[in-house]
């Protein structure tokens, strides 16, 4: 896809999305070739509207009409490229924490510290693959409301809800979270939640417009920053096995995706998920609806992902299908030895 394509895509994305000025500026970038050039200057992999803009932001463009963007651009080029250059997106997307829940508690109800005669779980080690922030390893610590049920701290300041729909009258309705004993994460280029200039290059990255966001991702800081999570630096690959090294002995290692391996070559992308079975962890990932092949074939009905962002899956099995954001989720399989209602 060239890079006119990307911002003409993007400019529809973000009228849906509630964000007049990233449409106007994505429609105004897919018509100027001007500004395309400087964009193309960049590293291929640095090309994202989403990137492009938050560069531009950080270093003082003002958030107003396309005209002042050109204006902007064209006079601040050769910084903005070479500022483009080392950055990475890191959303961090707080909600995506919902569907993370949902396949936790089935982890936690479809297994025991396998000693005999316990009930205990065994303590869970969340382990992060493209971390950012790590503001995803605190789902005990958010207000969670995953269809009627509330789990987490309500007292938290940070509400996530995802809207669940079953079929069959099958109720996807968690019971309780395993404790989770460790957190951990992997980025390119971890966030420092403790460093101001760090969590307002988090906020740059989320998109005008959005207010709610911006009061959730600050809430989920806060959260995070009473307790900063281990984070490495690393590819997603050949960081992996230290990732996994991170977790305490006796508890279980828990590897999270969310909406981190579209950013890996195919390639790559297989290498991480033969590397997660090597390790023998537990896997769940929350990535865009088929590129990951083998979860989208344990899908029961091609049929059923149709209109669906992205697929829940737990150890590579795929368990519900959502939006991009993690709000809703239309569950797909039962647990195993569940029959329906």
């Amino acid at each position: 896809m060239d890079t006119a394509q990307r911002f003409a895509d993007f400019a529809r994305a973000a009228a849906d999305g509630g964000s007049p000025v990233y449409a106007e500026w994505a429609a105004g970038m897919a018509a100027s070739p001007d500004l395309l050039a400087i964009v193309d200057r960049a590293w291929p992999t640095q090309r994202q509207p989403v990137l492009v803009f938050a560069v531009a932001r950080w270093l003082g463009a003002e958030t107003g009409s396309f005209e002042g963007l050109r204006a902007w651009l064209t006079s601040h080029a050769d910084g903005f490229v070479t500022e483009l250059d080392r950055r990475f997106t890191q959303t961090n997307d707080v909600r995506r924490v919902g569907p993370v829940a949902v396949a936790l508690t089935r982890l936690l109800r479809s297994s025991t510290d396998g000693s005999q005669g316990s009930q205990e779980p065994r303590p869970v080690a969340l382990l992060e693959v493209g971390a950012s922030a790590g503001l995803g390893l605190y789902p005990d610590r958010y207000d969670l409301a995953i269809g009627p049920a509330r789990l987490g701290d309500s007292a938290s300041g940070v509400a996530v809800s995802v809207a669940v729909d079953a079929p069959d009258d099958h109720s996807a309705t968690p019971a309780a979270l395993p404790p989770i004993a460790y957190r951990g994460g992997l980025d390119l280029a971890p966030v420092d939640v403790t460093r101001a200039d760090d969590r307002l290059w988090l906020e740059t990255l989320l998109w005008p417009g959005q207010d709610d966001r911006v009061a959730l991702l600050r809430a989920a800081c806060a959260v995070a920053a009473a307790d900063p999570p281990t984070l490495l630096t690393g590819d997603a690959v050949d960081g992996l096995d230290a990732l996994v090294g991170l977790a305490p002995p006796g508890t279980r290692p828990v590897v999270v995706t969310s909406g981190t391996l579209v950013y890996l070559p195919g390639a790559r992308r297989q290498a991480f998920v033969d590397r997660v079975r090597e390790l023998g962890v537990r896997w769940i990932s929350y990535e865009k609806t088929g590129i990951l092949t083998g979860v989208h074939a344990t899908i029961p009905d091609p049929a059923l992902a149709s209109g669906w962002f992205a697929t829940l899956a737990l150890d590579g099995r795929a368990i519900a299908l959502g939006d991009a954001h993690g709000t809703r989720l239309r569950v797909i399989d039962r647990e195993p030895g569940e029959s329906p209602s």
